[in-house]
């Protein structure tokens, strides 16, 4: 019998193909490019499809440049590894080189742009060749009336070049929704950013660099359709408008001045805000921002503060945070500052059980990290009273990354009530007071066990006996393996007394992790479908 030749009509639909490519594509990373080249030359039928999928997301421009008949490959002469070969034109780029061009640039989706390998971002490809600048200006020119990515959805633009300018240009296309510019410097961005504003419309997600200072009064008015936004110093009207966007969800953005703080207050905006990061020199410029949103829907706020704070500046910016979100609603709450605590440790620096429960309110919480210059006054029962508090807690460090340089009231019985109050617990990080283990020793953690805690930061806490520390540790931490003391402390951080032997102790707890994990877990082997139907026949039996 004759096998039939024809094709199935279902490979005859062209979308059908294309989800089965882009499948291939996904599945076969490492020879995906060769595969789908092949099915564009196997079939009239695939070309199309594959070419889509082909060139739908490119790391950088490279390939699409390479396919230009008269781009020629120099190669480096410089000694160092980092050297890439650059290309260049042979001559001026043809009707036919420019028709080969736009039928491949016509396809591509998303792109990542380089310079060379030193800007590449490290999301995306390596970039294979340095771009010349002649390539640059003869692509800045292209033929009447013709666009050179009419789909392109998202792109990253690192080329601070002058030459590119006219060449970034032609890229913004009204169906852009994602650009990211926050690699390119300030003489390049100053010039590019007018440039946006009509030409996007349709804008959904935008990085800006983090360092020049913006004062474009009425610039995110332009981009209705604005959800994501990154971006460096805003002007106190800049700010305004972007406070006005209807569907602006998550905002990281860096707080240098406010100078009209009255005008900012009695115009509160954004009010569809889920994620709100803040870079501030102090905590009295987040908080006086803070005093702007007005948001029911605020799942996530991170402060990141390079001059530090105090306990009482801490305190304020809860207080604000809980007037305007819905606390419930909140799941991760974070704040790091790079800055010592001066001479006034630990007097301005500690922060009273009264600030630590106003965090109690926030029962939704499932992240809190608090890695400030303060110090904690917190006992076993503060504690308690703070994990009942917050069932889906899965992550909490207090104050382990700088360390609280004094004794801690928190003994490994508080560390058993929060991780019995905090079943979802997964990471920990928080500094006892582990010399004296009052505790049982037939089964230290009283039958608390959380299996999906591996590693534990203890920043500068105090212990006395490794083993019997261990013993505890391994029952309520059976997959416990790692950890973490004294690693972030040091420089103009105060040490607390004997804290090298404390070190050592620590270390030497880490080491007998290994060996209690290995007889924990044969205490406790896994449950199996027959291990199971076997208790379950026992336990009728009784």
């Amino acid at each position: 019998m004759v096998p039939s030749t024809t094709v199935h009509p279902c490979l005859l639909v062209s979308e059908i193909l294309v989800n089965i490519f882009a499948e291939v594509n996904e599945r076969d990373e490492e020879e995906a490019a060769r595969t789908l080249a092949a099915l564009c030359r196997t079939c009239r039928a695939f070309r199309e499809p594959a070419m889509k999928v082909l060139w739908a997301h490119l790391g950088t421009l490279v390939p699409l440049i390479r396919c230009i008949p008269c781009v020629k490959i120099i190669k480096s002469k410089g000694k160092l590894q980092d050297d890439l070969p650059t290309l260049a034109l042979e001559r001026e780029m043809s009707s036919t080189d420019w028709e080969i061009f736009l039928s491949h640039s016509r396809l591509v989706l998303t792109c990542g742009y380089y310079v060379s390998r030193r800007d590449k971002h490290p999301v995306l490809n390596s970039p294979s060749h340095d771009i010349g600048t002649d390539i640059l200006r003869a692509l800045s020119s292209p033929p009447p009336s013709s666009t050179v990515f009419p789909h392109l959805r998202k792109i990253r633009w690192t080329d601070s070049r002058k030459d590119s300018i006219r060449f970034f240009r032609l890229i913004l296309t009204p169906a852009l929704e994602f650009l990211d510019m926050s690699s390119i410097t300030d003489s390049v961005y100053s010039v590019i950013i007018p440039s946006i504003n009509d030409a996007c419309p349709s804008l959904r997600i935008m990085h800006l660099p983090k360092w020049p200072f913006l004062h474009l009064p009425n610039m995110f008015d332009k981009w209705p359709n604005l959800a994501y936004v990154t971006s460096g110093p805003l002007a106190d009207a800049t700010i305004q408008s972007l406070g006005r966007l209807a569907h602006l969800a998550s905002m990281d953005i860096c707080l240098h001045k406010l100078h009209d703080i009255k005008s900012l207050i009695e115009n509160p905006g954004f009010s569809t805000l889920r994620r709100l990061v803040l870079r501030a020199y102090n905590i009295n410029l987040v908080t006086a921002f803070m005093r702007q949103v007005k948001s029911i829907h605020l799942r996530e706020v991170k402060c990141y503060l390079p001059h530090g704070t105090t306990a009482a500046g801490i305190q304020e910016w809860i207080t604000i945070l809980l007037d305007r979100c819905m606390p419930r609603r909140l799941e991760i709450l974070e704040i790091e500052d790079y800055a010592d605590a001066g001479a006034e440790f630990p007097d301005q620096f500690t922060l009273t059980p009264d600030t630590l429960r106003l965090l109690s309110r926030f029962r939704g919480l499932t992240t809190l990290d608090l890695a400030t210059a303060c110090t904690y006054s917190l006992d076993d029962t503060t504690l308690t009273q703070l994990a009942i508090c917050w069932p889906s807690m899965q992550s909490v460090a207090l104050g382990t990354h700088w360390g609280w340089r004094q004794q801690s009231d928190v003994t490994l019985k508080g560390l058993l009530s929060l991780v019995r109050h905090c079943p979802q617990l997964e990471s920990i990080g928080l500094v006892m007071n582990a010399v004296t283990t009052d505790i049982t020793s037939q089964r230290p953690g009283g039958g608390v066990r959380r299996p999906k805690v591996t590693s534990l930061n203890v920043g500068d806490s105090r212990v006395g006996d490794p083993l019997a520390v261990t013993a505890f540790l391994s029952d309520v931490f059976p997959r416990l393996l790692s950890v973490d003391a004294f690693n972030h402390l040091g420089g103009r951080r105060r040490p607390i007394p004997a804290a090298k032997e404390h070190e050592e102790k620590w270390k030497e707890v880490e080491r007998l992790l290994p060996a209690f994990s290995k007889v924990r877990a044969q205490e406790h082997p896994p449950v199996g479908p027959r291990r199971k139907a076997f208790f379950l026949e026992e336990l009728y039996l009784a």
